[in-house]
């Protein structure tokens, strides 16, 4: 039993741990994602500007807005796809293996623990069906070292 509170209480920790290490990753992500997206609305916003009135004298009013907003759209995917690229720490293959072994561990100690009553149950059956059946083997040893004393006690 104390092997299976100590399952359970590494089961806890390792998933509490796992648990603060997606929202530290999910809040970095959003983070990242949160600067993409004020990257890509305000801070583009004057230098599209300045690019765009630079171009138009030689591109025309067109083909500058293209060039600037292509220009803002590759540099926001840029972000995106770096905050999607945020991997896990490192320390966390290893919580991922004590959770899986305290995991492991706590099946045994069930499957342990379900054979025992198993076993309880059948032999409760079989002393409710002929209680003669399973005490007999019991008792035979003693009634025979009585008997054995009592015949020894007459012929003294």
């Amino acid at each position: 039993m104390e092997r299976f509170v100590h399952s359970l209480r590494i089961l806890w920790r390792t998933d509490r741990l796992l648990t603060q290490n997606e929202i530290r990753l999910l809040s970095q992500k959003l983070q990242f994602n949160a600067l993409a997206g004020l990257v890509a609305l305000f801070g583009l916003v004057m230098l599209s500007l300045a690019v765009f009135f630079a171009l138009v004298p030689h591109w025309g009013h067109s083909l500058a807005a293209l060039a600037v907003g292509g220009t803002d759209i590759v540099l926001a995917a840029l972000l995106v796809g770096y905050a999607g690229s945020l991997k896990p720490a490192p320390e966390v293959e290893m919580i991922k293996e004590m959770r899986e072994e305290a995991l492991n561990d706590l099946k045994e100690e069930v499957a342990r623990a379900d054979a025992e009553l198993v076993a309880l149950k059948d032999e409760a059956h079989r002393f409710l069906r002929n209680p003669a059946e399973t005490l007999i083997p019991a008792a035979i040893g003693p009634l025979l070292g009585a008997v054995t004393r009592g015949l020894g006690s007459r012929n003294k």
